[in-house]
């Protein structure tokens, strides 16, 4: 076990890329709303449209969740690690302070 915690220079900017790739997601979050809207204009109403929409839709939905997910994940955990980033800065004042 170690005797003392030490943090990365590069920690908190580290965790600041989280927020990029989240963006990236939404970003894919958008484009597949778009081609969804798409297809449900474009699969019509006969009984074809409702066979292609039979298989094509739940699957969109849960992928469209999923990548939702991961982009609230990726958000949290840039928000989280900042947040551990500033609490161990915090206590090297506060440590610093008392030697």
């Amino acid at each position: 076990m170690a005797k003392t915690l030490r943090k990365e220079e590069g920690l908190k900017a580290a965790f600041a890329n989280f927020d990029v790739v989240a963006a990236l997601v939404e970003k894919i979050n958008t484009e597949m709303e778009d081609i969804n809207q798409k297809n449900v204009k474009a699969g019509g109403g006969d009984e074809i449209g409702k066979q292609y929409h039979e298989k094509i839709d739940k699957p969109t939905a849960d992928l469209y969740s999923l990548t939702s997910q991961i982009r609230n994940k990726l958000k949290a955990m840039s928000a989280h690690g900042q947040g551990t980033a500033d609490l161990f800065d915090a206590t090297d004042e506060h440590g610093a302070g008392m030697v």
